[in-house]
């Protein structure tokens, strides 16, 4: 019964990376439709170009990250989980996390925002951070723990399924 629930939360967690996936296009464009068209390139200080590639960068690690969850979805819909390619997976998310934070660091350095920069602030639209930068540098770290968890967890897998 047990196996059966969680294939069930998996096939769940599955469709919610594949609405992720969707919406992910949908703000991706309003995003480019409102910095480059609406709102026009110059009244942001940096260079046209710099944003482009910090949005590119940033959003491809973002649908990279949805892309890498949905195979590790599916090794466990699948039933065996720990597997190297799933460890794999989580040391590559790390890294997309560190790629991310180093965009939104980079933005916030050539834009010099550190007057303007707020841990957290409410106004009439939410709640809202300045700390992306952080949140996906910790996010990082511990997801490359996990990785290596992951990993030497594989390594107990493969040494138990060879002994007689």
């Amino acid at each position: 019964m047990e196996l059966k629930d969680e294939k069930k939360l998996s096939k769940i967690l599955s469709i919610i990376l594949n609405i992720s996936i969707i919406f992910g296009i949908i703000l991706t464009v309003i995003l480019v439709y409102d910095t480059f068209i609406k709102r026009g390139i110059q009244d942001i200080i940096i260079d046209k170009g710099l944003i482009t590639i910090l949005l590119v960068v940033g959003i491809g690690n973002l649908f990279y990250i949805v892309f890498k969850l949905k195979g590790i979805i599916n090794t466990l819909i699948k039933g065996d989980p720990f597997v190297r390619s799933n460890a794999v997976a989580f040391k590559k998310i790390s890294i997309s996390c560190l790629i991310i934070s180093m965009c939104y660091l980079l933005n916030l350095v050539l834009n010099s925002n550190f007057k303007a920069f707020k841990f957290i602030y409410v106004d009439n639209m939410g709640i809202h951070t300045d700390m992306e930068v952080f949140i996906f540098l910790f996010a990082s770290a511990f997801i490359y723990i996990l990785a290596k968890v992951f990993d030497r967890a594989v390594s107990f897998k493969e040494e138990n399924d060879l002994t007689i």
